[in-house]
C-alpha cells in the first residue's frame, strides 16, 4: 500500500519541480546582460560623418526606452511571493530582448564606421 502512495507522490513532485524550473527560467534578462546582435558596419559604408551621428542618436535614444522598459519587466520577473521568485512580467509584458540586441548591434556598427572615415571629435 505505501508503495503504491509514493509512485503517486514521486510524479507531482517531478511536474512541480519542472514547472519552477521552466518558469524560473522565463525571467527576462535586464538590458545590460543582453548581447549585441551582429550587424555589418558595411551596412553605414557612404554616409557622412553628420548622418551618422543623427543615426547614432536616434538609436541611442531608441535603446534607452527599449531597455529602460527592458529593466523593468525584469524588476517584474524577481517580484517575489511569499519568498518564492514569480516570474510576473514575462507572461504579460513584451520582452525587449531581440529589439534592444538589434539596436545594440547597430549602435556598434555606427561607431565602427565612425572610426573608419575618422570622423573626428566633432562628431563625438
Amino acid at each position: 500500500m505505501r508503495a503504491k502512495q509514493f509512485t503517486c507522490i514521486l510524479p507531482r513532485r517531478a511536474v512541480l519541480a519542472l514547472a519552477a524550473a521552466l518558469g524560473l527560467s522565463a525571467c527576462a534578462k535586464t538590458a545590460w546582460d543582453i548581447e549585441p546582435a551582429p550587424v555589418d558596419p558595411a551596412l553605414f559604408v557612404g554616409t557622412d560623418c553628420a548622418h551618422l551621428v543623427a543615426r547614432r542618436a536616434r538609436i541611442s535614444q531608441a535603446l534607452i526606452f527599449a531597455g529602460s522598459a527592458q529593466d523593468q519587466l525584469a524588476a517584474d520577473d524577481r517580484m517575489r511571493t511569499l519568498g518564492v521568485p514569480t516570474p510576473m512580467g514575462t507572461p504579460f509584458g513584451d520582452d525587449r530582448e531581440p529589439q534592444i540586441a538589434r539596436l545594440k548591434g547597430e549602435l556598434h556598427a555606427i561607431n565602427a564606421q565612425m572610426d573608419a572615415q575618422r570622423c573626428g571629435p566633432d562628431f563625438r
